[in-house]
Order: structure tokens, then sequence, then C-alpha cells
């Protein structure tokens, strides 16, 4: 009986340690980007604001992660972080090139 008790606490102790690491720490969601093809130059240069913004706000998340995990970071919230950056990046300069196609 102990032993079934303490498999249960450690089975949940595991489950709660991963968020115990980013505790306050919270990742916001990328914005939506313009279709290069028919945006405006305006909607560009808002979305590329709001890229930089995304960028800054996840720079600031993985700060967090790192503060909260005093030494031991969760890193598959901060891989996944990253991984979620780059992507934008590299769709927002996919959906720029397009839109920079169409003038000349």
């Amino acid at each position: 009986m102990k032993t079934a008790a303490l498999l249960i606490s450690a089975a949940l102790l595991s489950l709660t340690a991963g968020t115990a690491f980013g505790a306050g720490c919270e990742q916001g969601n990328p914005p939506a980007l313009p279709d290069g093809a028919t945006a405006s130059a305006d909607e560009m240069g808002v979305a590329m604001k709001a890229v930089k913004a995304y960028i800054t706000a996840t720079q600031e998340y993985q700060a967090c992660l790192e503060a909260a995990g005093k030494g031991k970071v969760d890193m598959n919230a901060y891989n996944k972080s990253t991984e979620m950056m780059e992507k934008l990046a590299a769709d927002f300069n996919k959906q720029l090139k397009t839109f920079k196609s169409r003038a000349g």
C-alpha cells in the first residue's frame, strides 16, 4: 500500500514539475500575418511591427523561464517558444518577399 502511495505521489510530482519551472511566465500567441499577394504597404508595416513585438515578448518569456527555473530552465517550453518565433519570422519573410515581388 505504501508503495502505491509513493508511486502516485511521484507521478503527481512529475506532472507538476514542468509547470513549476515556468510559474508566472506566459507565452503569447503569434500575430496573424497578411497575405503578401494582396496586402497593402500599411498592412505589411503593421505586421512587421507585430512580429517584432512578438519576438520581444518571446524573449521576455524566455528570460522569465530562466529566472523562474533558477538555473533549471524548462527546455521544452524554451525550445517550443524558439521554434514558434523562428516559424513566425520565416512566414513573415515569405509574405514580405511575395509582397515585394508585386512591385517589381
